[in-house]
């Protein structure tokens, strides 16, 4: 066994991880910024879950994009780095477009910012700093987005600029079929989803966090294996996203059927506003996507 060579591939991985976790804390540095108005820090201390669930959103999302970076056959040390830079950037700049995007469009009638340091009034009477439902809308937007840009990094073939532009072209592709899933979604739910997440119901934020999670673990597989060429694996993606979508909903059928027999997640969400139930639910959900995602 060569252990000096051993040794230098455990120096190089180090380095790799350390560049990695640099643009967890560059992100951190740069979220403080764009929340100058309040702290962050303070609002975490204090026990403020919203803020919490939105920062961990963002570090999981940059770490697993990282992960796609990180993936693939080395080009050399010097080179390799390079390009870790290089995606670090790109990855830490689309999911904070990302977040502008959760904010304007898919919680259009909503300010994140001001909703995660809101006080809320519970139903007992106690208050709370903080809507955890959006919080955690949030992160599974962030997550999701990982998985995507994680996917459309870690193929093999083409050159590296070929390998940016196609993280770019499905973080956007990406972006509107998430989208179109947390439409879907509402339409599809016997309740104003939005409505819901704007009262602070944290059943409601986990059932659309879960879904968004679901749909970007299956399309991650998409997008992940050798680069065959920009119209193939565009219509690759187009096909997961479509039978993703449909076998997500067609799986939230049969769990609501099977994991509930006694109620239905509709009743859960809106009236109960049980976070147990939905853990359960969205847990299973995410669950079957992983193994949807490695079996088609």
């Amino acid at each position: 066994m060569n252990y000096m060579a051993t040794l230098i591939s455990i120096g190089h991985g180090l380095c790799y991880a350390l560049v990695s976790i640099f643009f967890i804390f560059l992100a951190k540095k740069l979220d403080d910024w764009r929340t100058k108005d309040f702290n962050d820090d303070r609002h975490i201390d204090d026990g403020n879950v919203a803020v919490g669930l939105r920062r961990a959103g963002l570090y999981l999302g940059i770490a697993i994009g990282m992960i796609g970076a990180l993936s693939g056959d080395s080009a050399g040390f010097k080179t390799d780095i390079t390009y870790l830079l290089v995606d670090g950037v790109l990855v830490t700049v689309c999911l904070f477009l990302a977040r502008f995007i959760n904010d304007s469009i898919m919680m259009g009638n909503m300010n994140n910012d001001k909703e995660c340091i809101k006080v809320f009034t519970l139903e007992d009477g106690r208050t709370v700093t903080g809507n955890a439902a959006l919080g955690m809308v949030e992160a599974g937007m962030y997550i999701a987005t990982g998985f995507i840009l994680n996917g459309s990094m870690s193929g093999s073939g083409g050159s590296f600029v070929q390998s940016l532009g196609s993280a770019l072209l499905f973080f956007v592709l990406g972006q509107v079929v998430l989208l179109g899933c947390g439409l879907l979604y509402e339409l599809i739910t016997p309740f104003n989803v939005r409505d819901e997440i704007k009262q602070n119901n944290p059943a409601a934020g986990i059932g659309l966090a879960g879904i968004l999670i679901a749909l970007g673990i299956i399309l991650k597989a998409s997008l992940s294996g050798p680069f065959t060429g920009w119209i193939n694996d565009i219509i690759g993606f187009l096909i997961y996203t479509v039978c993703g979508m449909i076998l997500l909903i067609g799986f939230t059928v049969l769990v609501d059927r099977f994991l509930l027999p006694t109620t239905n997640i509709a009743t859960e969400v809106k009236e109960d506003k049980n976070v147990a139930a939905l853990v359960l639910v969205e847990a299973t959900i995410i669950a079957v996507a992983l193994i949807i995602a490695h079996a088609i």
